[in-house]
């Protein structure tokens, strides 16, 4: 793997936005980032009680 031009480069949250940094006319806003979903939902089932305490509005929709 390549080491990015930029270092800070390293702490871009997603693909979608580090994609977009490289192709012009790009807009990460219009696309979704199934990797962060599944994530969320992976650490939500992992730790079930920090997930409501960090994110209550989301509390009680992931299947436990």
């Amino acid at each position: 793997m390549a080491t990015p031009r930029d270092p800070k480069e390293r702490m871009v949250p997603s693909d979608i936005e580090t994609y977009a940094r490289y192709v012009e006319g790009m807009d990460a806003a219009r696309y979704f980032d199934s990797q962060l979903k599944e994530v969320r939902e992976a650490a939500r089932k992992r730790w079930p009680l920090l997930a409501d305490v960090l994110y209550p509005e989301d509390a009680g929709s992931a299947p436990r």
